[in-house]
C-alpha cells in the first residue's frame, strides 16, 4: 500500500471518527441521516461546480445506481439497528461484517486477490471491529438487519472500487449522496421531526462526504478491503476519544482491541 493511500485513508478515519461522534446524539434517527447525505451531497455538487469538473456519467450509471441502493439500505437498516441495540455494539457488529464481506465480493467480482499476511490482517481487524458485538444480547429481528447492513457496506464498496475509476471521485460523490437523499426521501418524512438537527446534520454532512471522498481516491488505486479494514482505526479510537471529550468510561476489552486492530493495520500497510 503506498503512502498516498495510507494518508487518504487514516484521513478519512479521522473525519469519519467525528460525524460518528457528532451522529451519536441522534443515533436512531433516519431524518438526521437523510440531511446529513442531502448536505454532503450539495456540498460535492458545489464543488464540483466551482471546480469546473465535467458531469461526464457515460458507463458509469449501472454504478451509481448500485451504490446509490446499497447506500439506502445501509442508513436506513443502520437506524434499525441502533433501534434495537446500543451503538457501542451494533456500529462495529455492522463494519466487521463489511470489511469480511469486501473481501469475498472484491475476490469474486473484481479478481482482486489479496496477498497472505494482507488477507490475515484485513480478518483479523474485521473480527476484531465485530468482537464487543459478541457478547451483546440482540433481537432476531436487529440482527438481520446488522446482517443486512454489513451485506450493504460490503456492495458498495465494492461497487465504488471499480466506478470510481470511470469518473473523478467528486463527480461520483456528489451523484452518490444526492441519489441517497432522494431515495431516503419519504422514508425519512414519515419520521417525527427532531428538534435542533438541521446544523449538525449539515456539519456531519461535511465531515461525512470528506471522509468518503478520500475513500475513493484511495480506491482508485487500491483495492477495496484493505482500505476499508485500515479505515477503522477510527473505530479502535473511538472508546478512548469518547472517553477525553465525552467523559464515557473505556471498555475493558478495549485496548487490547485496539492494539490487535493496530497489529492488523501494520500487516495491510506493510504488505
Amino acid at each position: 500500500m503506498s503512502w498516498a493511500v495510507i494518508v487518504f485513508v487514516l484521513a478519512s478515519a479521522g473525519l469519519h471518527l467525528g460525524w460518528n461522534l457528532l451522529a451519536r446524539t441522534y443515533s436512531g434517527s433516519l431524518r438526521f441521516v437523510w440531511l446529513l447525505t442531502l448536505f454532503g451531497g450539495i456540498a460535492a455538487t458545489l464543488t464540483t461546480v466551482a471546480l469546473r469538473i465535467p458531469f461526464r456519467l457515460q458507463g458509469i450509471w449501472p454504478y451509481l445506481l448500485g451504490t446509490v441502493i446499497a447506500h439506502a439500505l445501509y442508513f436506513s437498516g443502520l437506524s434499525r439497528v441502533y433501534q434495537g441495540g446500543a451503538l457501542g455494539d451494533a456500529y462495529p457488529a455492522t463494519r466487521g461484517l463489511g470489511i469480511a464481506g469486501t473481501a469475498g465480493l472484491g475476490w469474486l467480482l473484481w479478481g482482486q486477490r489479496l496477498a497472505g499476511l494482507t488477507l490475515l490482517g484485513v480478518i483479523g481487524i474485521a473480527v476484531l471491529v465485530a468482537w464487543p458485538a459478541l457478547k451483546a444480547r440482540w433481537s432476531l429481528r436487529t440482527i438481520v438487519w446488522a446482517i443486512l447492513v454489513g451485506a450493504a457496506i460490503a456492495l458498495y464498496s465494492t461497487i465504488d472500487n471499480h466506478g470510481v475509476r470511470l469518473v473523478s471521485p467528486v463527480v461520483y460523490i456528489a451523484c452518490q449522496f444526492l441519489g441517497t437523499a432522494l431515495v431516503l426521501t419519504p422514508i425519512a418524512l414519515r419520521e417525527k421531526r427532531t428538534v435542533g438537527i438541521v446544523g449538525p446534520a449539515a456539519v456531519g454532512g461535511l465531515f461525512s462526504v470528506g471522509s468518503y471522498l478520500l475513500i475513493l481516491f484511495a480506491y482508485r488505486v487500491s483495492a477495496a478491503a484493505p482500505v476499508l479494514a485500515l479505515r477503522q482505526i477510527s473505530i479502535a479510537a473511538a472508546p478512548f476519544v469518547g472517553w477525553l471529550m465525552l467523559k464515557e468510561p473505556i471498555p475493558r476489552q478495549a485496548p487490547w482491541i485496539a492494539l490487535g486492530i493496530a497489529v492488523g493495520a501494520l500487516l495491510v500497510v506493510l504488505h
